[in-house]
């Protein structure tokens, strides 16, 4: 089942890259939206060396998650004020 998920994901960039580079952009992003929602810079949780790869080869979808994280807060905090 989550494979075809990641199949139609894979599609919406027009079936020109592969299940597993958009898996590594996923992850990138989780990765840099979790570090800026939760606070934790640098991380408490140790990241693998195949996280740091990720990270680095798709540091752009990192930076957006940063952003993303940032941005979440912004519209929690006008939610509850």
């Amino acid at each position: 089942m989550i494979h075809r998920v990641f199949l139609w994901l894979t599609s919406l960039h027009g079936g020109k890259k592969t299940v597993n580079e958009v898996c590594r952009e996923i992850h990138s992003f989780s990765i840099g939206w979790a570090e800026m929602f939760t606070f934790r810079i640098p991380p408490v949780v140790k990241i693998t060396r195949s996280s740091l790869d990720d990270i680095k080869n798709e540091w752009h979808y990192y930076q957006g998650g940063r952003a993303a994280g940032v941005i979440s807060w912004v519209i929690i905090l006008g939610v509850l004020l």
